[in-house]
């Protein structure tokens, strides 16, 4: 087969929208299909050269962008692409037209976090986000193939925005687990991440992997971490935050920090290398995901793997994969999620059976090779039925 990937991306950090798709690229050569992308210049440009596409840089300006339809149309038709694969909305939106104008036979959208669920600050924005809604569902139902749901309750929120339930199809995420569950060396990467940020060796560390923005919710972490200090007398140790990732809200995250006199526990990495993911992984004692708004949660699968007890923001998506392998509080609120914090660390040496739980969910539900095998039979179904 002949795949496109288009997506419209971050530049400076990469979240799971762009892992799930460096996923797709890699299983898609491994299994000998000839892969071209058209994304932003970047590191995941990288990425996906290295992973074995042909890779495209042309930015998206425009929601619909003349420039940017009319590249895609001509590279269509100039390499006879059987399968556009879409990510986002930007991406989506002119990648099926242009897929309609150069007739390429399959043409797949897939929006990571259902619109509905986007966060929207004020009255514009939501009106906005409306007619967005609107005029999404509407080219997906005439233009696409199908849409890519990751979950059944991010396929019945498609829905409800007026998607064709004929058009949803399911597939979920996956990783390679024994990636982050099977680190020889677990030790010397917990070591050298605590030395480099400053934290005591001896510390308990909570810790979060996301880009730093709005629908992540660190303000909430932040807020819950200080109860926590505050409420949490009987210690045996250090206790410190690690919160991994950059992103718009840094300074303002780190202001937080230092107005509630956090700095010397409350540690900010910043953008980091994705080599040293692993490393902050293994650094950490338990995980901690305030989102308020997800596609999937990819990360909550590396900490799963990673056999971290994990406290977990109450989304219905993040319920679906975390399961009984997860603790969960209630989005958005910062008191609940303290007193859940300070009842792992409470409960921290009896933990086995809740970390073990995590791996083997993850082993039996979202592997990457069951990912592959899904996307390429969905591939195949849909050229088939040409």
């Amino acid at each position: 087969m002949k795949i496109l990937y288009t997506l419209h991306s971050h530049t400076g950090n990469p979240g799971g929208m762009e892992q799930h798709v460096l996923d797709l690229i890699t299983g898609m050569v491994q299994r000998s299909h000839e892969v071209h992308v058209f994304c932003r210049a970047g590191v995941i440009a990288d990425w996906y050269k290295r992973a074995g596409a042909q890779v495209t840089i042309c930015d998206i300006n425009y929601d619909l962008d003349p420039v940017y339809v009319v590249n895609l149309v001509s590279y269509l038709r100039k390499h006879k692409i059987q399968i556009v694969h879409a990510h986002e909305l930007r991406a989506v939106a002119n990648s099926l037209l242009a897929g309609f104008v150069a007739r390429t036979p399959v043409k797949i959208s897939h929006t990571h976090t259902p619109i509905s669920e986007w966060q929207t600050p004020n009255l514009a924005k939501e009106l906005f986000t409306k007619l967005t809604i609107f005029g999404y569902a509407n080219e997906v139902n005439m233009l696409s193939s199908t849409e890519i749901a990751l979950t059944e309750s991010r396929k019945r929120i498609k829905m409800q925005e007026g998607i064709n339930p004929n058009k949803l199809h399911i597939i979920p995420n996956g990783i390679v687990a024994e990636k982050f569950s099977d680190l020889p060396s677990k030790s010397a990467f917990r070591q050298e991440i605590l030395a480099k940020y400053a934290i005591p060796q001896n510390a308990f560390v909570f810790g979060n992997v996301s880009r730093l923005t709005e629908e992540k919710d660190h303000e909430t972490l932040i807020q819950a971490f200080s109860v926590f200090m505050q409420r949490t007398v009987n210690r045996d140790g250090e206790i410190a935050l690690l919160i991994a990732g950059g992103g718009p809200l840094e300074q303002t995250l780190r202001q937080q920090v230092k107005k509630l006199g956090l700095e010397h526990c409350v540690k900010i990495t910043g953008v980091f290398d994705e080599t040293d993911k692993l490393k902050m992984y293994a650094a950490f004692d338990a995980f901690v995901f305030t989102s308020q708004a997800e596609g999937f949660g990819i990360v909550l699968l590396e900490a799963m793997s990673a056999g971290l007890p994990i406290l977990c923001s109450n989304l219905e998506v993040l319920q679906e994969v975390g399961g009984a392998a997860a603790l969960y509080f209630n989005v958005h609120d910062p008191a609940d999620l303290a007193q859940k914090m300070i009842d792992l660390y409470a409960r921290r040496a009896n933990l086995q059976n809740l970390m073990s739980n995590a791996q083997t969910r993850v082993k039996d539900l979202f592997t990457l090779e069951k990912f592959d095998e899904a996307y390429e039979t969905l591939y195949l179904q849909l050229l088939e039925k040409l």
